[in-house]
């Protein structure tokens, strides 16, 4: 069974706001959630939206990052 988590719990996991991931659930966007009564609950673990959103910044840092040069 997956442990789920407030907004405000979620908001401080992610380094973002509440206003935030509310916004984002009203555009279809932003990590998975579940509708409990009136709560919002997300998995714990959010590891699926953050990996989907990782980012490298620059080909030249992918490069430098593969020879370990950082």
């Amino acid at each position: 069974m997956k442990k789920l988590i407030s907004t405000k719990e979620a908001a401080e996991m992610l380094g973002t706001t509440e206003g935030t991931l509310k916004s984002w659930r009203s555009r279809g966007m932003g990590p998975a959630w579940v509708k409990l009564g009136s709560a919002v609950r997300y998995d714990v673990e959010l590891l699926d939206f953050i990996k989907r959103n990782t980012r490298v910044p620059s080909v030249r840092a992918l490069v430098e990052d593969r020879r370990g040069a950082l």
